[in-house]
């Protein structure tokens, strides 16, 4: 087995410069490093994580708790959240939870079997408490009770601008769809949607003049058509569907009933899938910054692990951006 000496004594440097070398902790000119480089290539050099893990009384494995691994939403946040933890020596621990309490407090389990370092949290449980002791930040949701950082989207403020571009188009009859209200997610953006809808001067659910309807279901494409279905004889000129699986349900539902997106009811929904540009037409959304929401939870995350005294806690609100495309038209007047 090719230890590190050996790549030392080919590369001819010294164990301590080697060493340097290949983890990246501290200098080393670009010449020599190239040539250990080189040198551990040609031997077949790996470094023996176990052992290191021994060392430094660390396992160098962080733990990522999502509760749908096939949703995009949370891939995009976590494919930026893994180059950095890769990047600063931290091998990624992947669980789904599958949006179930239980399966969530397994999960935990899990994490403290395998002696993670920390962990990335996508809250299932709204009242849910993280382990004492493990470093952790919760991700795009937060509990009722989190005492660790957040990160998460401003989706306040993202959602209300997004409901105020389908009243600047002169629709005055909306409707909401939305998750969960226990979850922090469905609570936020349903409050930028009132807050929006309210100042416009609309009422809710009014049985004439502006007016606007919530309409609470899972959060899934399923969820999306079922409260369609529930409108269908009442339809609103526009729907804000506040994530992207209900937007889908929403867009199963019109084709299946012959309904035309935006000529009879304008759409507009949250997150940026890349379907979302390609669709006809397009759909009009407010897109949370995942990528940076994935990078400021690796950020927050490697602070409280290198220094568990330092880590912060409240809730990190990252803006995103709004972006007007065809599902959404100008009502009738």
């Amino acid at each position: 087995m090719t230890t590190l000496a050996d790549v030392a004594r080919l590369a001819g440097v010294g164990t301590g410069t080697a060493s340097r070398a290949i983890s990246g902790k501290g200098y080393v000119d670009p010449d020599t490093k190239r040539r250990v480089l080189d040198a551990a290539a040609e031997l077949g050099y790996r470094r023996n994580a176990a052992a290191r893990a021994l060392r430094e009384r660390r396992s160098r494995v962080v733990g990522l708790m999502l509760p749908d691994i096939h949703n995009e939403f949370y891939t995009a946040s976590a494919a930026v959240l893994q180059a950095d933890l890769h990047a600063a020596g931290y091998q990624l621990l992947v669980l789904a939870t599958g949006n179930d309490a239980d399966a969530e407090k397994a999960a935990w389990e899990t994490m403290l079997d395998r002696q993670v370092d920390g962990v990335v949290h996508v809250p299932v449980d709204p009242d849910g408490t993280p382990p004492p002791g493990l470093p952790v930040v919760q991700l795009n949701r937060h509990t009722r009770t989190a005492t660790t950082p957040a990160v998460v989207s401003d989706d306040i403020a993202g959602v209300a601008e997004l409901t105020r571009t389908v009243i600047d188009a002169g629709h005055r009859d909306l409707v909401a769809l939305v998750g969960a209200p226990e979850l922090s997610t469905s609570a936020e953006r349903l409050t930028g949607f009132r807050r929006a809808a309210t100042a416009a001067g609309l009422v809710e659910d009014a049985a004439a003049g502006p007016r606007y309807r919530v309409l609470v279901t899972e959060f899934s494409a399923d969820g999306g058509a079922a409260a369609m279905e529930r409108i269908a004889d009442d339809l609103p000129g526009a729907v804000v569907a506040l994530s992207a699986r209900l937007v889908m349900g929403a867009l199963r539902w019109a084709g299946e009933r012959g309904i035309a997106i935006p000529d009879d009811l304008s759409l507009a929904g949250l997150g940026d899938p890349e379907w979302f540009a390609v669709w006809q037409p397009p759909i009009t959304s407010f897109a949370p910054a995942l990528a940076g929401m994935g990078h400021r939870a690796a950020q927050e995350l490697i602070a409280a692990m290198t220094d568990p005294a330092s880590a912060s806690s409240g809730v990190v609100r990252l803006p995103g951006r709004v972006l007007v495309r065809g599902s959404v038209r100008a009502a009738a007047g």
